[in-house]
């Protein structure tokens, strides 16, 4: 049914029974009667003007003769009008007869009689012999022909009255009217009587339906009706009934179940006490372990440090012998040994609770694989395994990540694999597995030929603290964690890590592949180009297959006209034809089994350019020279390729100028005396004083002495961190706080030395006012970095160039410009972009905090704080800094004390808040005007 139908059924009621029973009844017989009178009326008074016609010509039929009798008169004797006119006057006898006349052809009245025989007749132009009727003031006219053989015919008119027509008609519609009315009564007579018998019961039996509910089921139902309708009423009663009877049993279900339900809660309830104290429980044995991995740390770095120092310092003087060389080297690898096992259960423990984070940015790929491979090279080749390294043409060289997080992973994984392979080779490959706008998915292998693993190892490869099997560990040592630290890094890098037994896919191959997946952010628009050295020519012979493909591959790419040998005949075979030595020709030979010979051989018969393919540890620099050849070191890389084939020296020696701490004063503050002579003698190295504190209240005494003597400065205070009675974090307060109340002061920078490398360490140190932050046991590289740093003209110079930059009205507690660029490693630009990006986040940051309270989600607000605070630690800006730190403390106040959050405390938020909002008003206002001059 279409929508225009239901709009007119709803409008006309006629879903109802009472619009159903007129609509089928009652407009039907209504549209029947009226049809019927109207055929009724017409009928009648059809007949009533054929019986008026046949009337008229009865009576001009017995008055025609009489009629042309009077007109033959007229037409004889014009005079006898009147006799002609009494001999036509006994036609006004008939009945109905009004008037007559008899007229001419010329329409000239002749002879006329009736009350109104001065009235003129109509004109008749029918030339029948009888015409009629013809509607002439209400009454009907008939005339007929007469004399129509004489020479003067004329016709014979009469009027008729219609009046007894109207009557009989009114008759009929009386008739017809009365009957329509009795037939009318009658329906309504059987409409009440189907209302009362129909359609009332069930009205009844729906006001019955709609007064039920749960609390009237059980109500006796009235049954008043007949016929069909009392079997529906009753079978209804009866429905109502079972109804009745299952609630009942419904409700006391629900009841039972409500008990149960409740008995079960009271059980979840008090498990729930149990797993809370048991959470608390593990939660307090949590902080115990981290307090423990950090007091542990510190206890094992401390020695560390002096031993590492001791040894540095041992090394660097010449007058030791082989032996006592010897022995030292072994110190040293046992105590990097001992420090790489400190690491891998730190990091296991900062992964464990989930405060490792990846730290991101630019690096050369390709570059980051080979320096793990050429780490681990000396390694392999007192084994005499071969490695290979296959890079992929579709990867890009320039990632975005965390370097050193993925040289972990990949020096696990092949330290591993030369640990556990005996002989043969170690296959490192990297391909594409999914490339996307901006970022690409890369798939890293490392296979080798070792001693493989049985199904039951392989299930608890991943798992802290496991390895292969039993014996394992005393066989080849280790901690067992570095694949579940792998595992969870690769899951941070959004990839994944897998094992496959190589017998698998080959069955004459032995050995396994570990695998790993990584996601990198890339620039697109770097696209690889490879050089070409069209001119260039190379015969060469590597007897490591793989290798082989890898230097076939690389020189296709390059274009280079290449010559691949199978055996030492073969290379001999090819030198014997050589004609053209020029330094566009190079040979690449492999170094196995007797070199030297090997090279004397080959220069009996060629006198070009040599490259020698072998670990750096095993090519003998004297042979090389004597030889006149070139070492390519193993593993092959594109790198070293190149330079080959440019003619570029292996090693770019750079003039550095040595750095020289003549003039600089040092403050080392350590409880460790052996720490502080190490760090004595190293800085005494690069000709700078140090004056040695062994407590931080001894460090501010000697400050202070400083001061009132008026001598100058410490350019630099080492400080340790874990110290009795007063720590390091309570000394440098104590110097920011005697610094703030000295006027023109430069601030003294403070370097923590601590043997510390858990989560989130770095932050917490540069939060007390700490300026940078170096990890025991400490090396000379690192004491440069920090001397240049803090203490160069560079670092000077960009301290004037900001006073300039600064403002002079600018509030240092609103923006510390001078801080920004310290945080910035006293890059200009890198603060300028850190300020634009935190003053740009403003708004975003409080839309979102301003929404999250709205709806009181305290836990997301809590993590919207922490980032928003975690950005104003790069920025100088101690009072955003404070309100943002004390706020998120009492957000995650919340969640700590584990309670719901009250009126009052969304009051303290609310008012948190609007500080919040007021701080980062003044600071966007402060950084509006340093960024102003920088751009001028």
């Amino acid at each position: 049914m279409s929508n225009i139908n239901k709009k007119l059924f709803k409008r006309l009621h006629l879903n109802h029974a009472y619009g159903q029973l007129i609509a089928l009844i009652f407009v039907p017989i209504m549209v029947l009667a009226c049809v019927g009178a109207l055929l009724v009326l017409s009928e009648t008074s059809n007949a009533s003007r054929a019986q008026q016609k046949q009337m008229a010509i009865a009576i001009m039929t017995r008055y025609q003769l009489t009629s042309e009798a009077a007109l033959d008169l007229l037409d004889r004797y014009p005079w006898q009008y009147d006799q002609a006119r009494n001999a036509m006057q006994s036609m006004l006898n008939e009945k109905h007869l009004v008037r007559a006349a008899i007229i001419d052809q010329k329409g000239r009245t002749r002879l006329s009689i009736g009350f109104q025989d001065q009235e003129s007749w109509p004109a008749i132009e029918d030339k029948n012999a009888f015409t009629g009727p013809i509607t002439y003031h209400q009454n009907n006219i008939y005339a007929l022909r007469i004399n129509e053989n004489s020479q003067s015919p004329a016709r014979l008119i009469i009027e008729l009255d219609n009046q007894p027509l109207q009557i009989a008609h009114y008759r009929v519609m009386i008739v017809l009217i009365t009957t329509g009315l009795l037939t009318l009564l009658l329906l309504l007579l059987c409409l009440n009587f189907y209302s009362r018998r129909w359609i009332a019961p069930m009205y009844e039996i729906r006001m019955q339906l709609q007064r039920l509910s749960a609390d009237t089921l059980d109500q006796h139902m009235v049954i008043n009706s007949t016929g069909e309708l009392r079997l529906l009423q009753r079978d209804i009663a009866n429905v109502v009934k079972r109804l009745h009877f299952s609630f009942l049993e419904l409700k006391e279900h629900t009841e039972q179940t409500e008990d149960d339900l409740r008995r079960t809660l009271d059980t979840l309830e008090v498990q729930n006490i149990t797993y809370r104290q048991a959470r608390d429980q593990a939660i307090s044995a949590n902080q115990s372990k981290s307090v423990f991995l950090a007091n542990i740390s510190h206890e094992l770095r401390t020695p560390l440090n002096s031993i590492d120092g001791f040894i540095h310092l041992l090394l660097r003087q010449g007058n030791l012998s082989n032996e006592q060389n010897l022995y030292l080297q072994t110190i040293r690898k046992s105590s990097a040994h001992l420090l790489a096992l400190i690491n891998d259960v730190l990091d296991f423990s900062k992964i464990d609770a989930g405060k490792l984070e990846l730290d991101t940015a630019p690096f050369d790929l390709e570059e980051a694989i080979f320096d793990v491979m050429d780490m681990l090279s000396p390694l392999a080749a007192q084994k005499h395994i071969d490695m290979a390294f296959y890079y992929a043409d579709n990867i890009p060289t320039q990632v975005v990540g965390d370097a050193l997080r993925f040289k972990q992973i990949l020096t696990n994984l092949i330290s591993n694999a030369i640990k556990f392979t005996p002989d043969g080779e170690i296959i490192v490959r990297a391909r594409m597995e999914h490339d996307d706008i901006g970022q690409c998915l890369l798939h890293f292998s490392v296979q080798d030929s070792g001693i493989g693993l049985s199904g039951t190892d392989r299930k608890k490869l991943f798992e802290s603290f496991s390895q292969g099997d039993a014996s394992v560990t005393r066989q080849f040592g280790g901690t067992g964690l570095g694949l579940a630290i792998s595992k969870q890094l690769v899951h941070l890098m959004q990839g994944q890590i897998g094992f496959e037994d190589n017998q698998e896919r080959a069955p004459t191959e032995k050995g396994s592949t570990f695998w790993f997946t990584a996601m990198f952010s890339v620039d697109d628009k770097i696209e690889t180009i490879h050089p070409r050295f069209n001119t260039m020519k190379i015969v060469s012979y590597l007897a490591h297959p793989a290798t082989a493909n890898i230097l076939r591959h690389y020189l296709e790419n390059y274009a280079v006209d290449h010559i691949e040998t199978s055996s030492i005949l073969d290379l001999f075979s090819q030198l014997n034809q050589l004609s053209n030595c020029d330094e566009n020709t190079w040979l690449i030979v492999d170094h196995s089994g007797d070199g030297e010979a090997l090279l004397k051989e080959i220069r009996n018969r060629y006198t070009g350019n040599i490259a020698v393919y072998g670990y750096q540890m095993s090519l003998d620099p004297d042979m090389l020279n004597a030889y006149r050849a070139r070492p390519l070191y193993q593993p092959l890389s594109r790198s070293a390729l190149m330079q080959l084939l440019s003619n570029q020296p292996i090693f770019d020696h750079e003039v550095h100028q040595e750095f020289n701490g003549q003039g600089l004063h040092i403050l080392a503050v350590d409880d460790h005396l052996p720490n502080l002579i190490v760090l004595e003698a190293l800085l005494g190295e690069l000709n700078v004083k140090t004056t040695k504190a062994l407590s931080g209240q001894q460090a501010l005494d000697i400050i202070q002495n400083r001061i009132d003597q008026n001598l100058a400065a410490f350019d630099v205070v080492f400080m340790d961190i874990q110290m009795p009675v007063m720590s390091g974090i309570d000394t440098t307060r104590a110097i920011r706080s005697l610094e703030s109340t000295l006027e023109n002061h430069k601030r003294l920078p403070i370097i923590a030395l601590t043997a510390h490398a858990l989560a989130d360490e770095k932050q917490k140190l540069l939060q007390v006012g700490m300026d940078d932050y170096v990890t025991k046991p400490i090396q000379m590289e690192q004491i440069i970095q920090i001397l240049t740093q803090w203490t160069s003209e560079n670092f000077k110079k960009t301290k004037s160039v900001e006073k300039v930059i600064l403002i002079e009205a600018l509030d240092l507690e609103i923006l510390n410009w001078q801080q920004s660029l310290q945080l910035a490693a006293n890059k200009e630009d890198l603060a300028v972009d850190l300020l634009n990006m935190l003053v740009d986040s403003f708004t975003t940051e409080l839309n979102e905090m301003k929404q999250l309270i709205e709806m009181e989600d305290f836990p997301q607000l809590e993590h919207v704080l922490h980032r928003l605070y975690g950005a104003t630690r790069y920025v100088g800006a101690p009072n955003l800094q404070q309100v943002t730190g004390g706020f998120e403390q009492f957000v995650s106040s919340l969640r700590k004390e584990r309670r719901k959050a009250d009126e009052s405390f969304i009051q303290e938020t609310l008012k948190r808040f609007d500080e919040l909002q007021s701080v980062m008003q003044q600071f966007e206002q402060a950084a509006q005007q340093v960024l102003n001059k920088q751009n001028i």
